[in-house]
């Protein structure tokens, strides 16, 4: 609280409370110009007035305090869960009020809340009603099929069990449900697969060769419909891998023939490689094996040194030649040289 007053000499101000000098908790500022309340639940509502003295005389002010606090109230009810049965209650509402006025309830948000406790209400038997289970599976997956459910005549009373009644106490009421009714009217359909194509393709590897076929949706009279209405059914596949009879080949190969020397530098031996048919065993062109690794079809054979007198086959001209070599002529050979 201030005390607005000025003056020369500067006056002495003292603080009193319906009064009398204050008694409880407080601070002076401003050279005793503002009272600082420490704790306002401290006082309660009454006069608070400042006197103010210098030798030109006195002057007081006077200023009330009047304390309003939030407080949460319990004087509202929701509606009622329920029209009938043993199941309805309602809730207390609460609401933030200041002297009578309801406010934000942010403002209440310091007050502890009053416990709330629901209230039964409308606890009594219930008008007649029809009661249904749920739809059964329908009887067909297309092309129209039935759904049935359970209708029967029930009263629910305060205490919660489930009388049984006649038709005509629920007939008065309201209309009976159907029981029955019609589903999965759309028409049946399924996937049709025309006849595979040839297999062709190139042979390189035996998997790379394919076949196609048309897939189409159809109704089951035949009647060619948009496939996005065989969508929800498994598409059979319109591509595959195959095997062409002239991809079964491979590489045949015959026995080495005697190598052309029995030792030296010089000898090979050689052997016939071709791509027949699994089949028929005739050769076919090479290029149809070709994604296999060809054979070889010759070798090096027996290159070892020879000793002296040994006797070289036909066809190592080199060997045969007679040349000094450390003062000793090479041994001689037989075969045309």
């Amino acid at each position: 609280l201030g005390c607005a007053v000025d003056g020369h000499p500067t006056p002495n101000i003292t603080w009193l409370y319906s009064g009398e000098p204050l008694s409880l908790r407080h601070h002076l500022l401003a050279a005793g110009r503002i009272l600082q309340i420490l704790n306002v639940s401290d006082f309660t509502a009454g006069e608070f007035s400042c006197l103010a003295q210098n030798e030109a005389g006195s002057l007081t002010q006077k200023m009330s305090l009047v304390i309003q606090e939030y407080r949460w109230s319990v004087d509202k009810l929701t509606a009622c869960s329920a029209s009938c049965g043993h199941k309805g209650v309602q809730l207390p509402q609460l609401r933030c009020l200041l002297d009578g006025a309801e406010v934000n309830t942010s403002y209440c948000r310091e007050t502890p809340k009053p416990s709330l406790q629901p209230l039964a209400c409308n606890r009594k038997d219930c008008p007649s009603r029809w009661m249904v289970t749920s739809w059964s599976l329908c009887t067909r997956s297309c092309g129209g099929g039935i759904q049935m459910r359970r209708v029967t005549c029930q009263r629910l009373t305060a205490k919660g069990s489930s009388v049984p009644m006649s038709n005509e106490a629920c007939a008065q009421v309201s209309k009976r449900p159907v029981d029955t009714q019609n589903c999965n009217r759309q028409p049946c359909v399924e996937w049709v697969a025309s006849s595979w194509s040839q297999c062709n393709g190139p042979c390189i590897g035996p998997q790379l060769a394919v076949q196609h076929r048309q897939i189409f949706c159809q109704t089951k009279d035949g009647t060619s419909v948009s496939s996005d209405q065989c969508s929800a059914l498994p598409r059979p596949l319109s591509t595959q891998n195959c095997w062409t009879d002239i991809c079964g080949v491979h590489w045949r190969v015959s026995l080495w023939t005697v190598c052309t020397a029995t030792c030296g530098d010089y000898g090979f031996q050689s052997r016939r490689v071709d791509c027949v048919h699994i089949r028929t065993n005739k050769p076919v062109m090479e290029h149809h094996c070709s994604w296999r690794p060809r054979p070889s079809n010759w070798q090096r054979c027996n290159i070892t040194p020879c000793e002296n007198g040994t006797l070289l086959r036909g066809g190592d001209a080199e060997l045969c030649r007679g040349r000094k070599e450390r003062g000793v002529v090479s041994q001689k050979c037989t075969g045309p040289c």
